[in-house]
Order: C-alpha cells, then sequence, then structure tokens
C-alpha cells in the first residue's frame, strides 16, 4: 500500500518569467511554472534521439552542494515548497533517475507521497509514479529500500561493468537490470530509455552525477533550489568533473520565490555550443 500525505502550500511569487504560464496565471499550485519542455530542447532531444531531461538540483546561497565536512545542503526537511517542487517534477515525466547515493541517504526516493500530485498523474498518464531509474556504477544499491516492495511502481536498475559480481543480487530486487558501459553510462542509460518510449527524464543526484550529465550534454533544462544556508568550506557546487565543461550555458527563463522559507527556485535552458 502507498501512503499519501496532504503538503501545505501555496503558490510561490514569482520573480522573472519569459513564458506565457496559463497554469501561473490561473493559481493552480506549482513551483516550476508549466512544465511542458521548451520547443528547441524538445527537437534537440528528438535530434539526438534522447528523452527532454530536467536536472534538479539544490545548492547553498554561496554557491555549494556539500560543505566538505557533513554532507550536502539535502533536501530541504520541513520546506513544503522544496518537496513539492521535487513531487511536482516526479508528478511530470515519464522516468526519474537518481544516483545510488540518493538512493542510500533518501530510502523514500521513488515512493509517491502526495495526494494531489498522484491524482494529477494518474489523470494525465495513467499511472501513480514515473519509471524509477536507479543508476550505480558499482551496483551499490540499498536492498531494504521500500520502493523495491512497491506492486504500483516500476523500477530499472543501471550500473557498469565494473557491478559485474552484483548483478544477480541486483536481479532479486527486480528483474530489470541494463548493464552500460564505463566510457558514457549516461547517454547510453539515457539512449536505453528513449528506445523504450521514455520522452521526458528528471533526475537528482550529487555534483559527480549533475557534472557527468552536463559532460555527456544530456540536460536540456536545469531546475536550481537556492537554499538560503551558507556551508562555505571546501565543498563542491553543483558540479563535479574531472575537466571544465566547456561551451556550456545557462539561460534563465524562470524565477521564483518562496517567501516563507527563503528558497528561489530558478529554471533554465541549457545551451551547447
Amino acid at each position: 500500500m502507498i501512503e499519501t500525505r496532504e503538503l501545505m502550500f501555496e503558490p510561490i511569487k514569482v520573480l522573472y518569467n519569459t513564458r506565457d504560464d496559463d497554469v501561473l496565471r490561473n493559481g493552480r499550485k506549482t513551483i516550476w511554472g508549466d512544465l511542458t519542455p521548451d520547443p528547441d530542447g524538445r527537437e534537440d532531444a528528438e535530434h539526438d534521439q534522447l528523452p527532454y531531461t530536467y536536472g534538479l538540483f539544490i545548492q547553498s546561497s554561496d554557491g555549494k552542494a556539500t560543505d566538505s565536512l557533513e554532507g550536502g545542503v539535502g533536501r530541504m526537511a520541513g520546506v513544503p515548497s522544496d518537496r513539492y517542487g521535487q513531487l511536482e517534477l516526479r508528478a511530470t515525466v515519464d522516468a526519474f533517475l537518481v544516483g545510488g547515493g540518493t538512493l542510500r541517504a533518501d530510502r523514500t526516493v521513488g515512493a509517491p507521497t502526495e495526494k494531489e500530485l498522484m491524482e494529477r498523474r494518474k489523470k494525465d498518464k495513467g499511472d501513480v509514479a514515473p519509471l524509477n531509474v536507479f543508476f550505480s556504477e558499482s551496483g551499490d544499491i540499498p536492498a531494504d529500500s521500500p520502493v523495491f516492495r512497491m506492486r504500483d511502481v516500476k523500477t530499472v536498475l543501471v550500473v557498469t561493468e565494473k557491478a559485474e559480481t552484483r548483478f544477480d543480487g541486483l536481479k532479486k530486487l527486480t528483474p530489470d537490470v541494463v548493464m552500460v558501459s564505463s566510457v558514457a553510462p549516461l547517454k547510453e542509460t539515457w539512449s536505453e530509455l528513449y528506445r523504450r518510449g521514455i520522452t521526458t527524464i528528471g533526475f537528482e543526484g550529487g555534483p559527480k552525477l549533475m557534472g557527468l550529465a552536463l559532460r555527456e550534454r544530456i540536460v536540456h533544462e536545469l531546475l536550481l533550489t537556492h537554499s538560503p544556508q551558507i556551508l562555505g568550506g571546501s565543498g563542491t557546487g553543483y558540479t563535479d568533473t574531472w575537466a571544465p565543461l566547456e561551451g556550456v550555458s545557462a539561460r534563465r527563463v524562470f524565477l521564483g520565490l518562496d517567501q516563507e522559507s527563503g528558497l528561489l527556485f530558478e529554471r533554465s535552458r541549457v545551451i551547447y555550443k
């Protein structure tokens, strides 16, 4: 049985919006406005035969994802607007991917919990949750995650050849386990999802996962939550790659403020040159 709950959330104050969003004008609860894919980005995705991709991330006011000592900013526990934004994206896309580290940190990842969004998704998509995709190069997936016991939720595990010895054990969690090359693992994963008919995907992970996705040029929009926390330290920002990201920029299309929590929600179109 899937547990549902109500999130007390009112619309954020829109500070900047280059899109004509009927969703916002009509007052429906929302964080990101109308999540319809950008036409140019949709064209790029179809040309590359990849799902249109939203990258979801939270960072501190000083641009940190981690503080190098106690871990990352994490989801803003107790802040309804941030949690609603995360779940709203899940209610929209065909598939949602997180890394193994995110799944280990939050065992409820992939479990639909918000009644209003579940009902909206069931009406629009015919199911209560997107396809869960858990990516781990090494195959370090927590077997006790409740998502593996939910009949209404489909899950696929994606690993690289580094997880070959764990492959049989992972099959016990879900029969759908895919092995990809470690050369361009995310792009190969996205291609596999596209072949399965997945046209939109959201993903949330740490700086390494985000950096890898941007380096492989598979992100079409960034959905960033800016926390009022100041972490300092020598921790990473929201991208962490072994080489500079060249020819990658972002054009902001939306900015909103949750006045109660001080969270800023920024939506940008990713541009590759």
